[in-house]
């Protein structure tokens, strides 16, 4: 029989356009080993009187990304090898059939019908996934199946592992240094401390953070961190890189409004609504100008989010409606008491082209004030 051949199809933002981030790619190596190991079970289910499977059963025999196909991003994954490929090549398709009907089965609440060792591999197979991605899989009785963040994490309780591992950002104070260890404290916005390894290209981000503990400076930490079956974050067990955040980091503020519950000013106050947060945070960060002044932002009682700039004599504000992404804006001048005012509408382009436009006018000296 020819080699088999999977076509698995990554969905999410990230794959538009038949791009493939390198970061989800090496999620495969795992997958590699996964398919590996259920072909050895394979073999000695059809072999009982066995007790191990044959030498270099598996020599040689490799998974490899033959091309990406049109769609989201739809892998065609190639199964190669020598010799043994001849013996393996039907336990290969039967092992690709059993993880994906495994992923099939958990999703829809059945037992997973993968032993518990072998299910630990989705701690690195989909570990790349973020909220709202998926590795989707053809059955060989049709239809698909899915595996997305949500799914690998069922997966791996039904492991019945004690801790896993997640890849993530987040963002806390360097609150201390072991430099005997090699490591450093993440001390995140709810008080937990995380410790991660303190590599030597990261050496002199991590010590200023360290030094502007006392000023809130903000370190954004990308990598694998482990948790436990409680979902408490335990420790950093390799770091990708680290970025110390600008003071007035819109992100990082606009998440800190996030944790406001209702009635957190003296009893008064709505939240924030968080998708509304996020939308916003996303849509400043594609669309406001990099060059200019970043604001101040404050909640407002109505659970909105009010930005300010004070830039040479003008004092501006954007009270932002979170719940439709409209603003008002206003700018006075605080010598001649000149003002300016409008509505803007956040949600599309045209409103941040022309409060790029506003804000850059203000920022360009014309003269003496």
């Amino acid at each position: 029989m020819p080699p088999p051949s999977f076509k698995p199809e990554l969905i999410g933002d990230r794959f538009a356009d038949h791009q493939v981030p390198l970061e989800v790619l090496k999620d495969f190596a795992a997958f590699e080993e996964l398919l590996m190991e259920v072909a050895k079970r394979e073999y000695l289910e059809d072999h009982p009187d066995r007790l191990r499977i044959p030498r270099g059963f598996t020599k040689g025999v490799e998974l490899r990304l033959a091309a990406i196909d049109d769609g989201s991003a739809i892998l065609t994954l190639v199964v190669a090898g020598g010799l043994a490929l001849m013996d393996t090549s039907d336990y290969i398709a039967r092992a690709h059939d059993k993880i994906v009907d495994t992923i099939a089965n958990i999703s829809d609440g059945r037992a997973p019908g993968l032993p518990p060792e072998l299910l630990r591999y989705f701690d690195r197979f989909g570990r790349s996934l973020l909220e709202g991605e998926s590795i989707t899989f053809h059955r060989a009785q049709g239809g698909q199946s899915s595996l997305t963040p949500e799914v690998r994490e069922q997966l791996l309780r039904a492991s019945e592992a004690e801790e896993w591992t997640e890849e993530t950002l987040l963002k806390g104070r360097v609150s201390a240094t072991f430099m005997a260890n090699g490591e450093f404290e993440l001390e995140l916005a709810n008080g937990a401390k995380l410790r991660a390894p303190l590599e030597h290209q990261h050496h002199g981000t991590v010590i200023e953070a360290m030094t502007e503990y006392g000023h809130g400076r903000t370190l954004a930490v990308k990598g694998v961190v482990r948790k436990n079956r409680n979902g408490h974050l335990k420790k950093f067990d390799s770091i990708e890189h680290v970025n110390l955040l600008h003071p007035l980091d819109v992100e990082t503020r606009l998440e800190e409004l996030g944790t406001l519950k209702d009635r957190w000013l003296n009893g008064k106050g709505i939240a924030p609504d968080r998708a509304g947060l996020k939308a916003l945070a996303e849509n400043f960060d594609k669309n406001f100008d990099a060059a200019l002044p970043l604001p101040h932002l404050y909640p407002t009682t109505e659970g909105g989010v009010l930005a300010e700039w004070t830039l040479g004599n003008w004092s501006v504000s954007l009270e932002i409606e979170i719940g439709t992404q409209t603003a008002q804006y206003e700018a006075l001048h605080l010598v001649s008491d000149e003002t300016s005012e409008f509505t803007l509408n956040l949600s599309e382009l045209a409103g941040w082209t022309s409060l790029n436009n506003e804000l850059r006018q203000l920022t360009v000296p014309v003269g003496p004030e």
